[in-house]
C-alpha cells in the first residue's frame, strides 16, 4: 500500500493555511471615539425578523436531535417546545417576557445544555430576547452609551497592557451591539482587532513523509508475446514512492508520486534471428489531493514514461549469410526504432497509470472518510470546529491557521511568535483558542467522578492517579461557571491554570463554589523543558483576596482541605515535557524532543519539535508498482524491432 489511512489522518491534525489580511492592532482603535458618528438606532421590524430567522435555523438541528434521543419528549416539555416555536414565529412580534423564560430554561445549567445543538438555540433565543428587548426598553439608548464606553475602557486597557485580561467583557458586549443592530462600524472595527487567528500549526514535509515515503526494489521475469514474438528476460524497477507538498494558497495541495527506473534485459526471437536489447524506462506518476476544511479531492492520475533501448547483441542461427542477415538486421532495428519506443512509451504509460490509480485509491478513500470521521465530525459534535480554517501548502510546509470565538468571544489580539527554524513540527497556540473551546464544553456543565471512569472506561484507558480516591475521599462531583471554566493565563516564561467550580460534592456534602489555579515557570530540563509550579495550588471563593483581611468560612476551609488534597496531585510540582510520539507509521519519525516552548504576555504559547535524527528511509522492499506480470519493459523497442525485422 503506497499510504496508511492511520499514518495520513495523523498527517491531517497537522494540515493548515496561510494567515488572513492584517487586522487594525488595539492602539490605532483610540484614534477616535468608539461609535462616533454613530448614535443609538431604533431596532426595526427587519432585524427582528432577522433575529426570529436564526431561532428558526437553530431550532431544525435541535429537532433533529430531540426526535432520535429516548428522552427527546422529556427535553421538548422542559423548554417548552412549543412556545419556543411560537416566538420563532413571531419576527416583529416578539413576547419579551417569554423569550426572557424560554433563555432561563435554554441557559439553566441542566447537564446535556452544553451540548452545540441546545448551546446553538440558546445563543438564537439570547440575540432575539436583545434585539426584542432594545426595540421596547425606554433606557436602551442610556444602556447603548454605558456599553460603548465600557468597550472603549476594556480596549484601552488591553491596548496599554498588551494583555488578554482587561479584555474579557469585549467579546460579549461585542454580541450584545450586533444583536441589537447597534454602531457596526465600531463593532467591525474591534472585531478587527481582536478576531485575529489563535492557531497555527506547520509541519515538514520530512516529517510526513515518515509515514509515506518508501523504495520501490522489484526483480519480475518477462514473458510476453508481442505482434507475434516471444520475448522473455527479466526486468528490475528500482525507484521511490514520496510524498511532495505543492505551493497552494488556498487549500493544501499534496502529491503521492512515483519516481522509478525500469531496466531490462530481454532476448526476442524469429525466425533464425535473436535479438538481445537492454531497455530503460523511465517511469513517473503522481497522484494530487486537495485538502481544505470541509473534505480531501482526489484527483486523476497523471503519468509518465520514458523508454530508451539499445541493441547489445544479434544472433543468427545460419551458417550462411550470417554476416549480410546481421548487417541488414542492424539497418532495420536502427530505422524503427523511434517508432518502437514511442509505442513502448506509450504501453509503459497506460500500465503505470493503472497501476498507481488501483494503488492509490483505497488508501486515500479511506483518509477522506478519516478525515470527517475523525476530525471534522467530532470536533463539529463538541462544537470546536473552527470558524474560521484555512489550508495551505508551500514547498516543504503543510500549514493550519484557524479561529475559534463565538459572537460573544474574543480571539488573539496579536501576531503570534516565530516558529523556531528547525522544527518540524510547531504549534502556537494563542489562550483564547483553549479558554474558548473549554467555555464551549464545560461552561455550567456537572461533571462526576463516575462519568469520568465510564468514558476513560469507554475508550479502554486507565483512570490516571491523580483522578483516583485515596481510602478517605468520598466520590466527588464539579458543576463549573458559566463563564471561563477552564481558563489558562499565559504570561512571559509562566502559564497559570485556573478551574472554576461553581459547585463541589464531596459523597453527600456539597459545597459553594471555588477557584482553583497553579502557576508555572517553563524552565530548560535535563531532555527538553519542563515547567515548574509557583509556589502551592491556590484554593479561593471567587472575588476572595487573599490577605485582604477577609476570612474563610468554616464550610469554605473544608473545602479547601478536600480540593488541596486532590488538586495537589493534578497540578503536580514539576512537570516534564516529554519528547512527542506520534501516532501510527509516522511514529518511526519520533519521538520528538520538544526544543522550543516559549510564552508572551499576550496570551501566545508556541512550541517546536525538532527531529531526533537525519531523515533516513530505512525501509524494508515492499510491494511496488510494478507486478510480476511482464514488466513495462518487457513492452519494449526491442519486441517491435525483432518483429519487424522477421517479418
Amino acid at each position: 500500500m503506497l499510504l496508511r489511512s492511520a499514518a495520513f489522518a495523523a498527517a491531517l491534525l497537522f494540515v493548515s493555511a496561510s494567515c488572513c489580511s492584517q487586522a487594525a492592532d488595539l492602539a490605532s482603535l483610540g484614534s477616535q471615539p468608539l461609535g462616533a458618528g454613530e448614535a443609538f438606532r431604533p431596532v426595526s421590524e427587519g432585524r427582528l425578523a432577522v433575529a426570529a430567522s436564526k431561532v428558526r435555523e437553530a431550532l431544525g438541528p435541535l429537532d433533529r436531535l430531540l426526535s432520535r434521543s429516548p428522552s427527546g419528549e422529556n427535553w421538548r416539555k422542559y423548554l417548552d417546545w412549543s412556545a419556543l416555536q411560537q416566538q420563532a414565529a413571531s419576527g416583529s412580534n416578539a413576547d419579551v417576557a417569554k423569550l426572557r423564560t424560554l433563555f432561563g430554561r435554554l441557559d439553566s445549567g441542566e447537564n446535556g445544555l452544553e451540548m452545540p445543538q441546545f448551546a446553538a438555540v440558546r445563543r438564537a433565543v439570547g440575540g432575539y430576547l436583545e434585539a426584542a428587548d432594545t426595540a421596547v426598553n425606554p433606557q436602551a439608548a442610556e444602556v447603548y452609551v454605558q456599553r460603548l464606553d465600557k468597550l472603549a475602557a476594556a480596549v484601552a486597557a488591553g491596548a496599554a497592557s498588551e494583555t488578554p485580561e482587561p479584555l474579557e467583557p469585549v467579546g460579549p458586549i461585542l454580541a450584545r451591539l450586533e444583536d441589537s443592530g447597534q454602531a457596526p462600524g465600531a463593532v467591525a472595527r474591534i472585531r478587527g482587532a481582536v478576531s485575529r487567528p489563535n492557531l497555527f500549526l506547520e509541519v515538514d514535509e520530512s516529517l510526513l513523509a515518515k509515514g509515506v515515503n518508501r523504495p520501490v526494489n522489484d526483480v519480475s521475469p518477462i514473458n510476453d508475446t508481442v505482434l507475434g514474438t516471444r520475448v522473455r528476460g527479466t526486468g528490475h524497477t528500482s525507484g521511490l514512492v514520496f510524498l511532495d507538498f505543492v505551493p497552494s494558497n488556498d487549500r493544501a495541495t499534496v502529491d503521492i508520486a512515483l519516481d522509478a527506473t525500469n531496466h531490462s534485459d530481454t532476448k526476442g526471437s524469429q525466425g533464425p534471428v535473436t535479438v538481445r536489447t537492454l531497455g530503460t524506462t523511465k517511469l513517473g506518476a503522481r497522484k494530487r489531493m486537495l485538502i481544505d476544511d470541509q473534505r480531501i479531492v482526489a484527483l486523476p492520475v497523471e503519468a509518465s514514461a520514458s523508454a530508451d533501448t539499445r541493441t547489445a547483441g544479434i544472433g543468427v542461427n545460419k551458417k550462411m549469410g550470417q554476416r549480410l542477415i546481421r548487417k541488414i538486421a542492424s539497418k532495420k532495428i536502427a530505422e524503427m526504432r523511434p517508432r518502437a519506443e514511442a509505442i513502448a512509451e506509450g504501453k509503459a504509460l497506460a500500465k503505470v497509470r493503472e497501476q498507481f490509480e488501483s494503488q492509490t485509491a483505497d488508501p486515500i478513500s479511506r483518509a477522506a472518510q478519516d478525515y470527517q470521521a475523525k476530525f471534522r465530525r467530532p470536533l463539529m459534535e463538541r462544537g470546536w470546529y473552527p470558524e474560521m480554517l484555512n489550508l495551505s501548502t508551500t514547498q516543504s510546509r503543510l500549514q493550519v491557521t484557524a479561529r475559534k470565538a463565538l459572537a460573544d468571544q474574543i480571539a488573539a489580539f496579536t501576531a503570534p511568535p516565530a516558529v523556531d527554524p528547525d522544527a518540524v513540527l510547531s504549534a502556537r497556540v494563542h489562550e483564547s483558542m483553549v479558554n474558548n473551546s473549554a467555555e464551549i464544553t464545560l461552561g455550567g456543565r456537572t461533571i462526576t467522578q463516575k462519568f469520568v471512569e465510564e468514558q476513560l472506561k469507554k475508550n479502554n484507558m486507565a483512570v490516571p492517579a491523580e483522578l483516583q480516591n485515596d481510602a478517605d475521599q468520598q466520590p466527588w462531583s464539579i458543576t463549573f461557571a458559566k463563564r471561563r471554566p477552564v481558563e489558562m493565563d499565559v504570561d512571559d516564561d509562566r502559564v497559570k491554570l485556573t478551574v472554576r467550580g461553581s459547585h463541589y460534592t464531596s459523597g453527600d456534602r456539597e459545597f459553594d463554589g471555588m477557584n482553583i489555579w497553579a502557576t508555572y515557570r517553563i524552565e530548560p530540563g535535563h531532555s527538553g523543558m519542563r515547567l515548574v509550579r509557583d509556589g502551592d495550588v491556590q484554593i479561593y471563593p471567587p472575588g476572595f483576596v487573599p490577605g485582604g483581611g477577609e476570612k474563610l468560612s468554616v464550610q469554605q476551609t473544608s473545602l479547601r482541605r478536600i480540593l488541596q488534597k486532590r488538586f495537589n496531585k493534578v497540578f503536580k510540582e514539576v512537570v516534564d515535557v516529554e519528547p512527542l510520539k506520534l501516532p501510527g507509521q509516522l511514529e518511526q519519525a519520533g519521538p520528538l524532543p520538544i526544543e522550543q516552548l516559549d510564552a508572551r504576555k499576550d496570551g501566545w504559547l508556541a512550541a517546536g519539535w525538532r527531529k531526533p535524527y537525519p531523515v533516513v528511509y530505512e525501509s524494508a522492499p515492499q510491494e511496488i508498482i510494478v507486478s510480476e506480470e511482464p514488466t513495462l519493459a518487457g513492452v519494449s523497442a526491442a519486441t517491435f524491432i525483432e518483429t519487424s525485422f522477421t517479418r
